[in-house]
This record gives C-alpha cells, sequence and structure tokens, in this order.
C-alpha cells in the first residue's frame, strides 16, 4: 500500500487503477459497500485499487469562517480513517489537502488534470450523491462525458434498523448525538470510537476509589451526549483491551468544590481490574451502551454511591449480552 498526502509525490501518472472518491467520514457499512466494489473491479481487471480523501473535511474547510457552524461533526479523525482504509489493502491511499485551489477547480479541470492525467483513472466508483468542483457544480453527469469505465452505487438500506433508512455519516452522527451508541455497529459496521492521550486530572476519582484515564479529544471530532457509558478500552501500551466506564462531560458535580473547573468536556474512563499508571499514552475507547444521563450530585458520598451503581449496571448488561 502507497500513501500519497500530496499530489507533488505523483511525479509521473500513476498504473491504470480503480477510483472511488468521497470524504468517507466514519468508513461505515455504504462506505465499505462502495470500497469492496472498487476493489473487485480491480481485481477483475487487474489492474490497481485506489482511494481519494481530502484532508481537512470540504465541509469544515468551507464554513471555517462561519461561526454558527458546528465544526464538531467528524466520526473519524484523520488517523482513525487512515487505519480503517488500511483494512482494506488499497494499493494507493490518496489524502490530498483540501485548499483555497482545490475548492476554486472547475469540474472538468478537476476530470482532466487530476483523475485522467495524474491518476491515470481506468475505472471510477462514486456514491449515489457525489458532487465534486467549484460550488460543487460537477455530478455522475458531468463525469458521463469522459471515456473511464463508472459506475454510481445507489443508497445502501440498512436491514438491521427498524425502518428502512439509508445508511450515511449523517445517520451515525445523529444516534451519537443522540447517546444510542449500542445501534451504531448496524450502521458503522463496528462500535463508535473515540482515542486520545491521557492526561492528569484532579485525582477526584481516585479520592473517591475509582481512577480514572482522563483525556480530550480534538475539538473538530463528534460529541456524543452528555452521560456515563458502558465502554471497552484498548491500552496501547498493552496491546489489550479492558471493560470500562466512561463519562463524557463537563464535571458538574466538581463546580461548586473548589476544584478547578473545566474549559470543554472530557472523557473520563474508568477501567475495570487496572491500577497501572499510563499518563501520556494512547487509549481508545468503544462505546459499548448507554447508562445514564449525566448529573450534577450535591455531595462526593452521593456521586460514589452513583459510580457503584454504574458499575453494577455496566456488569448486568455484560451478563445479558453473554447470555444471548
Amino acid at each position: 500500500m502507497i500513501l500519497i498526502r500530496n499530489l507533488n509525490q505523483i511525479n509521473q501518472q500513476l498504473p491504470k487503477i480503480a477510483l472511488t472518491i468521497g470524504n468517507f467520514d466514519g468508513v461505515h457499512l455504504a462506505h465499505q459497500k462502495i470500497i469492496n466494489y472498487t476493489q473487485q473491479i480491480a481485481k477483475s481487471k487487474n489492474i490497481k485499487s485506489a482511494i481519494l480523501s481530502f484532508e481537512p473535511h470540504p465541509i469544515s474547510f468551507l464554513n471555517q469562517k462561519n461561526q454558527n457552524f458546528n465544526h464538531n461533526f467528524r466520526i473519524t479523525n484523520l488517523a482513525q480513517k487512515l487505519k480503517f482504509l488500511k483494512g482494506h489493502n488499497f494499493d494507493y491511499i490518496i489524502i490530498i489537502p483540501f485548499n483555497n485551489y482545490l475548492s476554486s477547480l472547475n469540474a472538468n479541470f478537476f476530470v482532466e488534470e487530476l483523475l485522467i492525467n495524474k491518476l491515470n483513472v481506468d475505472s471510477l466508483v462514486v456514491g449515489y450523491d457525489f458532487t465534486f468542483g467549484q460550488n460543487r457544480e460537477g455530478n455522475f453527469k458531468t463525469l458521463e462525458q469522459y471515456n473511464f469505465e463508472l459506475h454510481e452505487i445507489n443508497p445502501i438500506k440498512s436491514n438491521n434498523l427498524n425502518a428502512d433508512i439509508t445508511i450515511s455519516s449523517s445517520l451515525a452522527r445523529k444516534y451519537i448525538h443522540l447517546g444510542e451508541v449500542k445501534i451504531l455497529p448496524k450502521i458503522l459496521g463496528r462500535n463508535f470510537q473515540v482515542d486520545g492521550l491521557v492526561i492528569e486530572g484532579n485525582k477526584l476519582a481516585q479520592k473517591l476509589g475509582f481512577n480514572t484515564a482522563n483525556f480530550h479529544t480534538r475539538c473538530n471530532l463528534i460529541r456524543p451526549k452528555f452521560g456515563v457509558y458502558k465502554t471497552r478500552t484498548f491500552i496501547h501500551k498493552f496491546n489489550q483491551y479492558f471493560d470500562s466506564i466512561t463519562n463524557f462531560g463537563m464535571r458538574p458535580t466538581t463546580k461548586n468544590l473548589n476544584f478547578k473547573p473545566i474549559l470543554a468536556p472530557i472523557y473520563e474512563t474508568h477501567i475495570l481490574n487496572f491500577s497501572q499508571n499510563i499518563y501520556n499514552h494512547k487509549i481508545t475507547v468503544e462505546f459499548l451502551d448507554f447508562l445514564r444521563d449525566e448529573k450534577k450530585f450535591s455531595s462526593l458520598e452521593e456521586l460514589q454511591n452513583q459510580i457503584k451503581l454504574d458499575l453494577n449496571l455496566s456488569a448486568s448488561i455484560a451478563l445479558k449480552f453473554q447470555a444471548k
């Protein structure tokens, strides 16, 4: 697999490729359908497979000066997206900067100079809602003017949800905002996950008898509903998963207890049966189920008792899952 982060890396035209283009935020099941179809074409024609995406997300870039736009919307950061894409064994993963130059390109120029002259596209696979070029002027009809083989993937419906609805990044974001994380494997094909470096906190959880690994995520990532979740945590240092519960929110109980206030929501993960120091180490937290809303307690003792209840509830959910 060759990773291309800038078009200047392409000094000569690539060999013939089957290419798919998109943002692929979340790399969800519909994305995976497009990816797999692209791979099938490449294999059947004995050519290379490639995926083209952009960083930052075009929507974020185009709204960078819009104060009313919520920039906390990305399901995956770049490292996560690359990890998921690498699992599909592309010959080329092309992540190019989305900037003023790219956003101003005429749709036909984009096809002729980039897709044909540089990338040597033999076959192109796009989703049903794919648009490109300045002011999103390019679409499937624009692509039909060219000689490469062209495939459009229709909306992918989910048979696992209550309604026959289309799988999309927007649908995943909806359930993340609602805290309905146990539905997300039916959309993403895996658990929703966040990762970060563990930082030192105010040691309150330790005083209560429940050590937590605290971390923030980047400001452009989606924020789940404030509350407590049943999770599992992968500690990269040990290459191992552990059962855990995670609170995401603003620590409302600590506001009147002379603790240093926090300025942004924080993840606080209690890893079961684990007590080692992992400050400055990376962890990945997978969200399995929502336990309760974040709540302000009148005392630390009340908070301590609630944490015990949260742990008991998490354990009972795990037993029910194992019994199925």
